[in-house]
């Protein structure tokens, strides 16, 4: 399966992209500054054709122009191998001349890695096509390069750069003078030599190229702003600085004297807990934070009435914890299965501030549940986040 990049007008943002040849040619430079800009390669055609146009006075000396340079989004690592090639494709404009295409790799912080075409990958010189004359109108050309002689690794954001060239071998007999490239096009279905008007120009692979992975931006994604916790099914209401869940495993690394690296490692242990400030200074939230049974806490008319101490007896309480998920309009709940209120927890009664009661659960494995889920669930499901 061949793989095909196109050239895009899109400058390129990678830091250190080339702004130059990496080939042993001499450019003679009439192509001017623009040359010099490199552009980038995408998997996806452009949607209006560009053009780089020149002139070169009459006929005159045999000279080499670079004409644009183009580079390719981050490789993931992969072998090409040899006997694969790479073609050049896109819509010219010119006099008597030959194509040329230097085709290498370029590794960020060091450059021009290996040439891509050839027995030689230390090779610094063009591949040049076939020598053509096509009138002044944009034509389409179809450039394939010699075979790689060996394989050549690539490593992880690796990038491969295009080189497009002229070569004006002999003098230009008909004194034409007006030179063209043209991409970023939609059409690329043409064969060598056809005219155009909407040229796609491209960079085609022979074998299966390899794009890494790149990460992208979605800022519904970012999560930002409050939760809602409810212990055993009744909300605790406000929090003060939102709820944090932690997990914390441990492992033993194995080593042995003959071996000087890690040879094994084991997770012996894990913990989770959740975090939060309860906020509203309820005696049913401090008996939460105090870790006291439900029997502590009672009312008598207008009396509620919190008693504390002397009871070795743990509880255990189910939490759930809602907010809002990726997306615009998504939940996201956090159910513990069993839960126990541990740690010292202090509240105050002061001037400048309000009280809370600090409380730090530790999740206990349910029993119930097979391995990998025993301690709680995260969904993300629709329906938009709303405070109880």
């Amino acid at each position: 399966m061949s793989s095909r990049l196109y050239l895009r007008e899109t400058p390129a943002s990678q830091p250190g992209a080339p702004i130059g040849t990496a080939t042993t040619d001499t450019d003679a430079g009439h192509v001017g500054s623009q040359r010099l800009v490199c552009m980038t390669m995408s998997k996806t055609k452009g949607a209006a054709q560009v053009e780089r146009a020149w002139n070169y006075g009459i006929a005159g000396p045999a000279h080499c122009d670079l004409v644009a340079l183009y580079i390719s989004p981050a490789l993931a690592g992969q072998t090409l191998a040899a006997g694969e090639r790479f073609t050049h494709g896109g819509g010219w404009r010119s006099g008597l001349i030959k194509g040329g295409s230097f085709i290498y790799l370029w590794r960020p912080g060091v450059g021009w890695i290996a040439t891509l075409f050839g027995d030689d990958p230390n090779r610094r010189t063009n591949d040049w096509g076939p020598t053509w004359e096509w009138p002044e109108q944009e034509s389409w050309f179809v450039g394939a390069c010699d075979s790689l002689g060996q394989d050549i690794e690539v490593r992880l954001r690796d990038r491969i750069v295009l080189e497009a060239w002229l070569n004006f071998a002999w003098e230009d007999a008909d004194e034409r003078n007006k030179y063209g490239l043209y991409w970023n096009g939609t059409d690329d279905s043409k064969s060598h030599g056809d005219l155009i008007s909407d040229a796609a120009a491209y960079l085609e692979y022979s074998g299966d190229l390899i794009l890494a992975q790149e990460a992208s931006m979605n800022s519904a994604n970012i999560l930002v702003g409050a939760r809602d916790l409810q212990v055993d099914g009744a909300n605790v209401g406000a929090l003060d600085g939102g709820a944090s869940v932690t997990y914390e495993p441990t492992h033993i690394e194995h080593t042995v004297d003959q071996r000087m690296g890690v040879q094994r490692v084991d997770k012996v242990a894990e913990r989770m807990t959740v975090t939060a400030n309860l906020k509203e200074a309820t005696l049913e939230n401090l008996r939460i934070a105090w870790g006291q049974p439900a029997s502590a806490l009672s009312t008598a008319g207008d009396k509620t009435t919190l008693h504390v101490g002397g009871d070795d007896a743990v509880t255990e309480h189910v939490l759930v914890l809602t907010g809002k998920a990726p997306g615009t309009t998504r939940t996201r709940t956090i159910t513990c299965h069993k839960a126990v209120a541990i740690e010292t927890s202090a509240h105050s009664y002061t001037k400048e501030g309000a009280t809370v009661y600090p409380v730090t659960f530790v999740l206990v494995e349910d029993a119930s549940k097979g391995a990998g889920f025993k301690y709680m669930t995260i969904e993300d499901d629709e329906g938009q986040f709303q405070f109880a």
